[in-house]
């Protein structure tokens, strides 16, 4: 008598170990904290790309000196893509830079955003930020596929953060976390999803940049 193996589907909701920061360019500090947390998954704005070493598995888009905003991710990465912000920052010569990329965790592929936002000092132009948060949404899988959009949206006021919530929502993605940036009031720093839902904080991470980063345990739902 043969034992017919049933397979049953518990990989259809997938954990994630999420790693979220703003590196202030600082050197090696995305392998430090690779090192550090093993994370299955970094999504990190202003890397300092010549002096990391992350090997393979990275998708990023950099300026020629090499910063700009990378998603690392354990296993494979596949359908990157290279977003500029529609709007110069001030200055005209500096456009922020998106990545985007499917990953895939399980047997779910997850489409994973490294965002740094429109800042437009002095002004801050909210309008100029939707535009660039729009960009990129406009971009992003129409189907159920799971989304992670996270980084620095330099959202400097609460009318910046209800702006970015509002457009993340219609594209039905909803506002996972925020977390301080030392000395302020407004999070400037969030992470928003569809099909993903927030398990755990497991650490607001300081070290040597100026913003905190975060550690954070996600699951995703296979739908």
């Amino acid at each position: 008598h043969t034992h017919t193996h049933t397979h049953t589907h518990t990989s259809l909701k997938t954990k994630m170990k999420v790693l979220i920061q703003n590196l202030q360019k600082k050197k090696s500090l995305a392998t430090h904290l690779q090192n550090q947390y093993n994370p299955d998954l970094m999504l990190l704005q202003e890397i300092n790309l010549p002096s990391e070493s992350l090997g393979t598995k990275l998708a990023h888009f950099t300026s020629m000196n090499g910063y700009g905003t990378a998603i690392y991710f354990s296993g494979e990465l596949k359908e990157v893509q290279k977003v500029k912000s529609p709007h110069a920052e001030i200055g005209g010569f500096i456009y922020k830079k998106t990545t985007i990329a499917t990953t895939i965790a399980g047997e779910v592929e997850v489409q994973c955003i490294s965002f740094h936002g429109y800042n437009g000092q002095p002004f801050q132009s909210i309008d100029k930020l939707v535009a660039h948060v729009q960009t990129v949404l406009s971009l992003l899988s129409s189907t159920s596929k799971p989304i992670i959009f996270a980084g620095d949206f330099n959202t400097w006021t609460n009318e910046h953060v209800n702006a970015v919530t509002n457009i993340m929502d219609k594209a039905g993605l909803q506002l996972l976390y925020s977390w301080p940036y030392p000395g302020r009031e407004v999070p400037l720093d969030h992470v928003f999803g569809r099909g993903v839902d927030l398990r755990k904080v497991v650490g607001v991470l300081e070290n040597e940049a100026d913003h905190l980063g975060v550690l954070l345990d996600l699951e995703v739902k296979k739908r």
